[in-house]
């Protein structure tokens, strides 16, 4: 993920959920921690224990208080996707050969499942986990998500075809997919729960609170209709990854990353 921030946010860009320009004045965000980093392709973030993730060069690493893991598979290809909701049962898939590798909390293989080798055959795209042994996967060929049962090994629930998807986000009982026009969330049944018109922007992450979008070069909370500015991040400088918790959100850029307390967004 590449964000390039501006230093002044323009907040009179029109978006499709109606907002005026009183309303995009935008918010500043002050980082109350900072931990600088190198040798780090891309920053995942941070589990509930509060234990760190980021990949370089294929490798996968864990940092923290439980201590230092890492976990390695080059033929499988490159990483293409993690899951940390379930920090004892993290998931990592690998597109390129369409394999999904199960590991503990110290970074050890569970199991793993090539999804080139179950009936259905399905072109996986992404993969998140949706909790007693389900796992949300888009698949390319029918393009539809499905709520997929790894005791069973079939889909238990299959959502009517999301045409155009461009970025999808899971949690354990809902997600959002974005396609080229709109956002669609879908229940924990796959689902059509709502749509909303979204054009001209990027899905980067949710929870209850907040929906976080990148729009016209700048950081956006479609939930509380507000910009957000970071006076810490210097203009010159890109976004290189950003993770939402429920409490902060974190983003990693120039070999540095900062949390943000994001509380105030709301006030």
């Amino acid at each position: 993920m590449r964000l390039i921030l501006v230093w002044t946010i323009v907040m009179s860009i029109s978006i499709a959920h109606g907002q005026s320009d009183d309303q995009n004045l935008g918010i500043s965000l002050n980082s109350d921690q900072q931990i600088s980093m190198t040798g780090i392709d891309r920053f995942i973030g941070y589990d509930s224990y509060n234990q760190l993730y980021w990949v370089n060069k294929s490798t996968l690493y864990k940092s923290g208080s439980l201590g230092n893991f890492e976990f390695q598979e080059l033929m499988l290809g490159p990483i293409s996707h993690l899951d940390l909701q379930n920090p004892l049962t993290v998931l990592v898939f690998y597109r390129e050969t369409n394999t999904l590798v199960f590991l503990d909390n110290r970074l050890n293989e569970k199991k793993r499942i090539d999804f080139n080798l179950i009936p259905e055959f399905p072109q996986v795209q992404w993969v998140f986990n949706a909790g007693s042994n389900r796992l949300w996967l888009m698949d390319q060929n029918s393009q539809s998500l499905w709520i997929y049962d790894t005791q069973k090994m079939q889909p238990i629930f299959r959502s009517p075809p999301l045409l155009n998807v461009e970025a999808l986000k899971c949690r354990f009982n809902d997600c959002i997919a974005q396609t080229t026009q709109e956002l669609i969330h879908l229940s924990l049944y796959a689902t059509i729960t709502k749509k909303e018109t979204f054009i001209q922007g990027h899905l980067l992450d949710y929870n209850d609170g907040y929906v976080i979008v990148s729009q016209e070069n700048t950081i956006f909370d479609l939930k509380s209709n507000q910009g957000l500015n970071f006076p810490e991040i210097r203009p010159e400088n890109q976004i290189n990854d950003l993770q939402l918790t429920q409490d902060f959100l974190y983003i990693y850029d120039s070999n540095v990353i900062r949390r943000f307390p994001i509380e105030s967004i709301k006030q």
